[in-house]
């Protein structure tokens, strides 16, 4: 044990001397070298190119300095116009801002001045409505002689054209208040026009189109005029309720703006005014009354005066009145009283809300009669076609 550790110790101081001596053997050649003019001559030329190798190095780190300089000042430059145009839009943001504020501000005080306005104009009118209902409702019983000034303002769809000539002389157009020419409304008059208060069968289907040539073939004027018969002596002593009625004439012209119209004159404008408020918007046939008041410039000039003749060249698709023939007399004595019954099937009933649907027993016995008529009517084409089979 011990022997080996001598070896040991041994054989490290051997190589530590060996590693010496070779040191001190390169150190001897390496200062031979330096002290030959060769090593002189390299180390000379090392040391210049190194020098020129730091020389080009600093120049091109001076190029890239300026570069970098150069794009600093330029980035400086941009972020001072950024900053600058940031400035600008935040001015005007700010401008519009207060701008907005101060606009809304004044559009506020407006609407407050407004809505006062509006509560000064609604109180005023309030004030005013009470006054002319107060004044309405004693022309209305008597107490005053001349009608509210409210009600003789004359209303006009286009007061700088001319006047239309036919709602002049017949208070209806075809155009309504889209046309070319002037209407003038009257706020009262005498006279009374219920807008299509007659409905017929036999007046809404008279202008059938070419693929429905037969839906009047078993329809007749005289079924209309039956009907309207029953219809003036239903309406009548209705209107006759307010005053005296001195004319009432039923429109049956074919076309839209004239079909069933009613026109009602009564002999003081009280009586109409009356009628008026009592009838305006009730319901009657299941329609809704729109009553109006109208001028009328004469009933001579408001009725066609061919039709009594039959030799309109229009038929009644004329645009003046094509009237009924009235069953009565106005001015009999007798017109204030209550007509008989009538027996039609046809119900024409005065009602404040639309009417109650018919019960089921009722539905049965309106379908049965129905079936039978249509039955008839087929009987009759197929009959008439035999004919004009014949014939041909």
């Amino acid at each position: 044990m011990h022997l080996s550790f001598l070896f040991a110790r041994h054989t490290e101081w051997r190589n530590m001397v060996k590693k010496e001596r070779r040191r001190r053997i390169r150190t001897l050649k390496a200062k031979e070298i330096e002290s030959s003019l060769e090593y002189q001559n390299w180390y000379k030329e090392q040391e210049a190119l190194e020098l020129l190798e730091a020389e080009q190095i600093e120049k091109s780190n001076k190029i890239e300095n300026d570069k970098w300089v150069q794009a600093e000042l330029v980035a400086l430059e941009e972020w001072k116009k950024i900053q600058i145009k940031n400035e600008s839009l935040l001015q005007k943001k700010l401008q519009q801002q207060a701008k907005l504020k101060l606009e809304w501000e004044l559009e506020k005080q407006k609407r407050e001045r407004e809505a006062v306005r509006l509560k000064e104009i609604a109180e005023e009118n309030r004030k005013r409505q009470e006054i002319f209902m107060n004044n309405l409702e004693k022309f209305l019983n008597g107490d005053l002689m001349e009608p509210p000034k409210e009600l003789l303002i004359l209303y006009e769809s286009k007061p700088n054209c001319e006047p239309c000539p036919f709602f002049t002389k017949t208070a209806c157009c075809r155009f309504g208040d889209e046309c070319s020419r002037n209407h003038k409304y009257p706020g009262i008059s005498k006279i009374l026009l219920a807008a299509n208060m007659f409905g017929h069968f036999g007046l809404e289907n008279a202008n059938y189109n070419e693929y429905d040539t037969d839906i009047m073939l078993e329809y007749e004027d005289t079924d209309t005029y039956k009907d309207f018969k029953d219809f003036f002596l239903d309406i009548l002593p209705e209107f006759q309720k307010f005053g005296k009625v001195v004319q009432l004439k039923v429109c049956n012209n074919y076309e839209k703006h004239l079909r069933g119209n009613t026109y009602i004159e009564y002999a003081d404008i009280r009586s109409a005014v009356q009628a008026y408020r009592a009838l305006h918007s009730r319901w009657y046939g299941g329609k809704q009354l729109s009553l109006q008041f109208c001028q009328l410039l004469s009933w001579n000039y408001a009725i066609c005066g061919l039709q009594s003749s039959k030799r309109c060249p229009k038929g009644r698709a004329c645009n003046f009145l094509h009237v009924f023939k009235n069953p009565v007399r106005l001015h009999e004595e007798n017109r204030h009283s209550e007509r008989p019954r009538s027996t039609s099937s046809r119900s024409w009933r005065w009602s404040e809300s639309p009417e109650r649907p018919v019960t089921k027993d009722k539905e049965i016995e309106k379908h049965s009669r129905r079936s039978s008529e249509s039955k008839h009517r087929r009987h009759r084409y197929h009959r008439s076609s035999s004919y004009r089979k014949r014939d041909g």
